[in-house]
Order: C-alpha cells, then structure tokens, then sequence
C-alpha cells in the first residue's frame, strides 16, 4: 500500500510516491508468528497414543537377554510387603495408583534414559510405548507412566479388543527389564485382581 502525490510546479514536475513502510513491517511479522507456530507445533510432543507400535513377541524372546525382574507391590502397615488375605501378594493399581504405599517406589528398575514399555494385557494384541527420562526409570516413574498409557488404552477398548476386565481392577505386579542389541524393553506383568 503505498499513497502518491503529484507536484505540478514549474520547477518539480514529476510523480513523487511516499511508501509506508507499515505494511511491510506487518507482512514480516505475519511470516515470523507463521514461522514459529510452525517450528512449535512441529516439535512438540507426541501424545501418548502417537507413541503406540505393535511388537511381535519373538523380538524380545529371541536375542534378548533379561536384565531384571521388578516386582511392584504394596506396603503393609508394618513396612513391609502387604500380603492379601486370600492369598497372593498383590500390585498397585493401574487406574488409581496408591504411589505412596509403592514397595520400593524409588527403587531403580534402569538407569537407561531411553525404554519401550511393552504392554500385552488384556490387550488382543502386544504394543510397545516409547518412554524417556533424563534420570532413567524408578518404580514410581513406572507407574505413572503405565497409568497414563492404560487410561490412553482404556477410551479405545474397542481397538484392542477389551472386553471384561475394567481399568479399576489391573495391577501392576511386575516389570521384566529385557535388553536387545542397545534397546531396552520394559515387559509388564498386569494382572486383574477379580
């Protein structure tokens, strides 16, 4: 956008053009917010859903080796492990978990900064879910993590053929630290306490 003005003098006869610079200054910034909302959305975050593959259970059976095996269990009044009194020893609840009753809650499971939580039941399939933290993964870190994928899980039952087992009724009982090549598996151990 620009104005023009005409000077018709006997000493200055031409078209003089005044430009503002305003439009210019707008169209730069309309390309630098475009620009920046594109870099922003481009790196942001998976959600949990976007992190999903399938796992084809030879993977980890196969060439892998088990590194360690994680039980995750409640604590007693005494401080100790809680001990049901049907029998059995019992995991912490995926959908509500109790992380201040966790056995051990800060106990390592790996120290690796990268893992895939590989996650089966009552799943009709095995699918795998990138996790990474800077610090590795504690039991804690675990459960909160797993908590987060099985709600994701849980407004899809329908895709992974779920059927009888409500979220409410999972526990977690343990973690098997698998380690293929470089890569690091965590395989959970997810049971229904019905």
């Amino acid at each position: 956008m620009h104005s023009c003005y005409t000077r018709n003098s006997l000493n200055f006869r031409s078209h003089e053009c005044i430009y503002s610079p305003l439009p210019i200054i707008m169209k730069k910034t309309c390309l630098l917010i475009l620009f920046i909302t594109s870099l922003v959305v481009s790196c942001a975050k998976k959600t949990i859903s976007e992190r999903f593959f399938d796992v084809e259970k030879p993977d980890l059976m196969f060439g892998g080796m088990i590194k360690s095996a994680n039980p995750f269990q409640i604590e007693g009044e005494n401080g100790k492990r809680y001990i049901r009194e049907k029998g059995g020893v019992g995991g912490i609840n995926i959908k509500i978990p109790e992380l201040e009753k966790l056995y051990g809650a800060n106990q390592i499971v790996t120290d690796s900064t990268k893992a895939i939580l590989i996650i089966d039941f009552p799943l009709n399939k095995i699918i795998g879910y990138e996790i990474e933290n800077k610090n590795g993964f504690n039991k804690k870190d675990l459960t909160i993590e797993l908590s987060k994928v099985y709600s994701e899980i849980y407004t899809q039952k329908h895709k992974y053929g779920i059927c009888c087992d409500n979220l409410e009724d999972l526990e977690l009982t343990n973690i098997l630290v698998f380690e293929v090549g470089k890569q690091i598996y965590l395989e959970t151990k997810v049971e229904s306490k019905k």
